[in-house]
C-alpha cells in the first residue's frame, strides 16, 4: 500500500474507532493509534519511550475552542504565560524550559519565527482544520534539530476523505465574533482540503490603570491537496496564511509596569511546503522529498504624540527555506533504519528609526546543514527501541551533535515501563546575536548554542477502562543564555551565556476513567522545580536562581458527559495554576527584583446541542468565576467570557 493511502486509511480507521465510543476521543493521550511525530516512521503510541500527549479533533470541539493557546494549557508540563488578554503575547514553557526551546510544526513544517526569538507565537494560532496535535515532551533535537530542545508539537491538519463542506459562527464577550467555513473534496487518486477563519474581539483592558481595551483581529486560510500519481509515486502540497493585528500596552518606564497606550503589531505568516514521496512495491525502500518554507513579517505601531497619526515604530521579518530528503531502509518487519538530510537558510530584517543610541536597520542571515540517523527495532511483541544521532553544522557559530534513545516494555498486559534520554540544542536566536534595539539591547555574535542532557522514566498501567501513567524528568541545560546581563560600557542590556548547569527537574501524573458509557474524567497534575545557575563570584561557586514563570505545581480536570441520548454534551474544565516569580526591573537601579504571583483556578464549561447529525449549537463560558489573574507581572487576564456559537456540517 502506497504511503498517500496508508495515511488516508489510517484516518479513516481513526474516525471510525473514535465513533464507537461517544467519549474515547476525548482522551487527551491515545494509545493503540499511530503517532508520526516521534519517529521518522509511523509507530505505534505504545511502542514510544518517551512522554506523548495526543489531541483530538473531537476534544477540541467539545470544547469549541476558537484558540490553540487555550487548548495547550491542558497538556502536562505547559506553564502558559499570556501577557493580558485575546492576542497578546503567549509563551509556553514545557517541563521548566524557556519558550523558545518548543518547536512548533504544521505536517512537519517548523512555524518558530526567527524574527521574533524563535518563538512559536501562539496568540495568533487557531483551531480550524486541526485533525489531531501530537506533543513530545523532552528534548527531540537528534531528529528534528535546533529549537527542539524541549519538546515537539506537530499540527496535523485535516484531509478530505470524501465531499464535504461546514460552517462555524460564533459570538460573545468582549464584541468578539468568529466566522469559519471549510471544505473539501477527494476522489480515488486525490483529495483537496482549505478553509476560512475570521476572528475578532474588541478585547479587555490589559494594564493596571485606565480603561483603554486591548483588542484582536485574526484572518486564516489553509488549502492542501494529495496526488496518488502512481502506485508508487504521491505528490502533496500545503499552504497556510494567518494574517493578525494585535493591540497592546506598552511598558511605562517610570514604573516599569503596562501603562495604557495605543500600540498594536501588524503580523503575517505564511508557511507552506510541496513535496513527493516514493514507496516502491515490494522494496525494502521508501523516501520522502520536500521543499518547505516559512515567511513572517511583525510591524509594530503607535499613534503619534504629535498629531494622533499612524507611527512605525519598527519591524521585524524572517524567511526560512528548507530542502529535506528521508531514507527508511525496512529489514524485514522487525527492524528499519532511517537517514534523513535537511538544509536550512534563514533571512533576518530588522527595520527601526535610527538614534544616536543605534540604527537598529539590519539584514542577517545563517545556514545548516543537517544529517541524521535512526535505528528501530522490535523485540517480540513486548519490547521497541530507537536510537537517533544528528549532526548540525552552522555556517555562522559552531556545530551541534545530538542524540536520542528510547524504549518501551509491556511487562505484563496493561502494565508498561518506558524510559528516554536525549540531548538537545537551540542555536542562538538573530535577536540574541544582532538584535539591536536603541536604548535598550545589545546584540552579542559571540553566543555558543544552549545545550541539553535529559533523561526520563516512566510507567503506564491501563485496567478495564481506566488509564493512568507516571513520570519523572531530569534536565540540565548547558551555556543557557541570559537575555537580561547588564552591560556597564554601554549601560544597556545585551545576551550572555551563563557559567554552570541549570536544572530541571520534576513528575508528571495523568489518570483517565471512563466512569461509564456517557462519562468520562482525565485529570493530570505536573511539579516542575526549574533552576537557573548563577555564578557570582569564582570564590563563591554556583548558587541557584528560582525560574521565572515556571510554576511548580499545576493541575487540569477535564469531564465530558453526554446525555439526552447522546444529543447534549457537558464539556468542563478546571485549571490550577500555583504561584510562580516574575522579575520586576526597579526603574532606577534596572535591576531584577524577583516578585511573587498569585496562584489561580479557571474554570470553564461547553454545553453542546445536536439538533441533528449535522448540525449543533453550543454555549461556552471562559474563567466563569471571574477569576483575577496575571500570568505576566502587570498584565491582567481577561475575567468571565460568554459564548454561543453553531456549527453545520453539508
Amino acid at each position: 500500500m502506497s504511503r498517500f493511502n496508508r495515511r488516508a486509511a489510517l484516518c479513516v480507521a481513526i474516525s471510525t474507532i473514535l465513533s464507537n465510543n461517544a467519549f474515547a476521543d476525548q482522551a487527551p493521550e491515545v494509545i493503540d493509534n499511530m503517532i508520526v511525530s516521534a519517529s521518522v516512521e509511523a509507530i505505534n503510541a505504545q511502542q514510544f519511550g518517551g512522554s506523548l500527549t495526543v489531541i483530538t479533533a473531537a476534544q477540541i470541539e467539545a470544547a469549541a475552542a476558537t484558540y490553540l493557546s487555550d487548548v495547550l494549557r491542558q497538556v502536562p508540563g505547559f506553564a502558559v504565560s499570556q501577557s493580558g488578554g485575546i492576542g497578546t503575547q503567549t509563551q509556553i514553557r514545557v517541563r521548566g524550559s524557556e519558550a523558545n526551546h518548543l518547536l512548533v510544526m504544521v505536517d512537519g513544517v517548523r512555524v518558530n519565527d526567527p524574527a521574533l526569538g524563535d518563538e512559536f507565537l501562539a496568540h495568533y494560532a487557531m483551531t480550524q482544520n486541526i485533525e489531531r496535535i501530537e506533543i513530545i515532551r523532552g528534548p527531540q533535537s537528534a531528529l528534528w534539530g535546533t529549537d527542539a530542545l524541549a519538546g515537539v508539537v506537530n499540527i496535523i491538519t485535516k484531509k478530505a476523505t470524501a465531499s464535504y463542506g461546514a460552517l462555524d459562527i460564533e459570538a460573545g464577550s468582549f464584541n468578539s465574533k468568529k466566522l469559519g467555513l471549510t471544505g473539501g473534496t477527494a476522489g480515488e487518486q486525490f483529495q483537496i482540503n482549505a478553509g476560512v477563519q475570521l476572528t475578532d474581539t474588541a478585547g479587555t483592558n490589559i494594564s493596571r490603570q485606565g480603561s483603554e481595551e486591548d483588542g484582536f483581529e485574526n484572518t486564516s486560510f489553509n488549502v492542501s491537496a494529495q496526488y496518488q500519481a502512481s502506485d508508487a509515486v504521491a505528490w502533496n502540497f500545503q499552504l497556510n496564511h494567518n494574517d493578525s493585528l494585535n493591540e497592546y500596552d506598552g511598558t511605562d518606564f517610570t514604573t516599569s509596569l503596562p501603562a495604557d497606550s495605543d500600540d498594536w503589531t501588524e503580523a503575517t505568516l505564511t508557511q507552506g511546503q510541496v513535496g513527493v514521496s516514493f514507496q516502491p512495491q515490494n522494496s525494502f525502500w521508501n523516501g520522502a522529498l520536500s521543499y518547505q518554507m516559512t515567511d513572517s513579517d511583525n510591524d509594530n505601531f503607535g499613534l503619534s504624540f504629535v498629531d494622533g497619526s499612524k507611527t512605525s515604530t519598527g519591524s521585524t521579518a524572517a524567511d526560512t527555506q528548507t530542502i529535506k530528503f528521508d531514507n527508511s531502509f525496512a529489514f524485514g518487519e522487525q527492524q528499519r533504519v532511517s537517514v534523513l538530510i535537511d538544509h536550512r537558510d534563514v533571512e533576518f530584517t530588522q527595520v527601526g528609526l535610527a538614534s544616536p543610541y543605534g540604527d537598529p536597520n539590519q539584514q542577517q542571515s545563517y545556514s545548516v546543514l543537517g544529517l541524521a540517523a535512526e535505528y528501530a527495532q522490535s523485540v517480540g511483541d513486548d519490547f521497541f527501541w530507537n536510537i537517533s544521532a544528528r549532526q548540525d553544522d552552522f555556517n555562522r557559530f559552531e556545530d551541534v551533535a545530538t542524540y536520542n534513545l528510547a524504549a518501551s516494555y509491556q511487562i505484563s498486559n496493561g502494565l508498561r515501563l518506558k524510559a528516554a534520554v536525549g540531548t538537545g540544542s537551540k542555536a542562538p536566536s538573530f535577536i540574541e546575536r544582532f538584535g539591536y534595539t536603541p536604548n535598550s539591547f545589545l546584540g552579542n555574535p559571540d553566543l555558543k548554542p544552549e545545550e541539553s542532557q535529559s533523561w526520563e522514566l516512566g510507567i503506564e498501567h491501563q485496567y478495564e477502562a481506566n488509564r493512568f501513567s507516571l513520570v519523572y524528568f531530569d534536565q540540565n541545560l548547558d551555556n543557557e543564555i541570559d537575555g537580561f546581563v547588564f552591560d556597564g560600557v554601554s549601560g544597556m542590556f545585551t545576551a550572555g551565556n551563563k557559567a554552570g548547569e541549570s536544572q530541571r527537574s520534576g513528575i508528571e501524573l495523568n489518570w483517565f476513567g471512563q466512569l461509564t458509557d456517557d462519562f468520562n474524567l482525565d485529570f493530570n497534575y505536573s511539579y516542575t522545580d526549574a533552576e537557573e545557575a548563577n555564578v557570582v563570584s569564582i570564590a563563591s561557586g554556583v548558587n541557584y536562581n528560582t525560574e521565572i514563570r515556571r510554576p511548580e505545581h499545576m493541575a487540569n480536570l477535564t469531564m465530558n458527559y453526554a446525555f439526552a441520548e447522546d444529543r447534549a454534551k457537558l464539556y468542563a474544565q478546571v485549571r490550577y495554576q500555583g504561584e510562580q516569580i516574575d522579575n520586576f526591573f526597579d526603574p532606577v537601579t534596572y535591576a531584577a527584583v524577583p516578585t511573587e504571583l498569585d496562584a489561580a483556578t479557571n474554570v470553564d464549561l461547553t454545553f453542546t446541542w445536536n439538533f441533528t447529525d449535522a448540525t449543533k449549537m453550543y454555549i461556552k463560558g471562559q474563567n466563569i468565576f471571574d477569576e483575577s489573574q496575571e500570568e505576566v507581572l502587570g498584565y491582567a487576564r481577561p475575567g468571565a467570557g460568554y459564548y454561543i456559537g453553531l456549527k453545520t456540517n453539508f
